[in-house]
């Protein structure tokens, strides 16, 4: 598949019937999104970019300049597949003129893409609460990874049942309040971790927000 990694295409057949919750942003991470320059890229770039993305059919790949895991979140959080994958614009012309540099991502994404998936099934219940996995790759070949996680709870499951029965007899419907995290580590093992000790009861409830429309990374 002209150097991409085989084990991505059969990630896409895996991944397609998996389906995650509706993820949103705050205002300030897509503020940071718009404040970016638009990226440019080289033609050989743009080439493994497109090869890239047709390998690997349910990840989203993004290109785009970040300093922060801020950043970087404000990003992955607007993929709209399973799978998110930001690379640095410069660690991506590196993978399109090196060989060595371009297996080396390709082999992390594989392995991180198989972790991740793994990780589903050993999160047992929590896994409902994850909405979305991504991986970021930096100019310096720096690789971390992300989780958007959302949960309801038992009372607001109660409203929403609630809300149900009155919307089918014809009344008032409430919009649920719900609670949003994310979580950054450097492994898919400390990722793992980080999931499972997320303390819901001293994050907010908040009120979900409206799709924006998404921005075009495309090149």
């Amino acid at each position: 598949m002209n150097g991409i990694s085989s084990y991505g295409a059969y990630l896409g057949s895996q991944y397609d019937n998996t389906t995650y919750g509706q993820r949103t942003n705050s205002t300030k991470q897509t503020q940071a999104v718009k404040d970016k320059d638009e990226v440019k890229l080289s033609d050989k770039a743009k080439n493994l970019l497109k090869e890239l993305r047709q390998s690997y059919g349910n990840v989203d790949f993004m290109v785009a300049s970040y300093n922060t895991d801020e950043e970087a979140d404000a990003y992955l959080s607007k993929g709209t597949k399973d799978f998110s994958v930001l690379i640095d614009p410069e660690e991506l012309e590196k993978m399109a003129n090196d060989e060595k540099t371009r297996q080396k991502n390709l082999g992390v994404i594989d392995e991180a893409m198989g972790k991740l998936s793994d990780m589903k099934d050993k999160l047992g219940d929590k896994k409902d609460e994850v909405t979305r996995f991504g991986v970021s790759i930096d100019k310096n070949g720096t690789v971390s990874f992300f989780a958007e996680l959302e949960k309801l709870s038992e009372k607001q499951k109660e409203r929403i049942e609630s809300s149900k029965e009155n919307k089918e007899e014809g009344g008032y419907v409430q919009s649920p309040r719900i609670k949003r995290t994310k979580v950054t580590a450097s492994s898919v093992d400390g990722l793992f971790d980080k999931i499972n000790n997320v303390d819901w009861s001293k994050i907010k409830e908040e009120k979900p927000e409206p799709d924006r429309n998404r921005f075009n990374f495309s090149i």
